[in-house]
């Protein structure tokens, strides 16, 4: 029997990771308080905070787990999860499921010219999409 030596496994969060999960922190702890979350949550009118929706659209959230064909950044799921933590804890609900929920479906399940002509639109902040059961 013959062992081999395998090199240790590096579990840190990569440098874009980390900058992603404090600019997520510092994001969320300026601009998405407990009332505001209270408030789109309270008024069944009012689906997202616009303002908060526009600022995750200037910081190219909404692109990061997209592949670069179809504009977005191109760095996967993994990316994306040191943030996600800060999103679940802190952001209204609508920001999950519209900012990946409705690119993951198209990427699973849409079609080539679906995917070329909607995920372009959601990372752009054209479209807002939504997953739907």
């Amino acid at each position: 029997m013959r062992f081999v030596a395998v090199p240790p496994m590096n579990f840190d969060y990569s440098d874009e990771q980390v900058l992603l999960k404090d600019q997520a922190r510092k994001f969320l702890s300026e601009r998405c308080t407990s009332a505001r979350v209270r408030a789109v949550l309270d008024d069944a009118s009012r689906h997202y905070d616009a303002d908060l929706w526009k600022g995750v659209i200037e910081l190219g959230w909404l692109g990061v787990a997209i592949p670069e064909q179809f504009g977005g950044r191109g760095w996967g799921e993994s990316h994306c999860a040191p943030s996600l933590k800060n999103w679940a804890v802190r952001a209204p609900r609508f920001l999950l499921h519209r900012a990946y929920g409705a690119a993951e479906a198209l990427l699973l399940a849409g079609s080539r010219e679906q995917q070329e002509r909607l995920l372009p639109a959601l990372i752009s902040g054209d479209s807002i999409g939504s997953l739907a059961f």
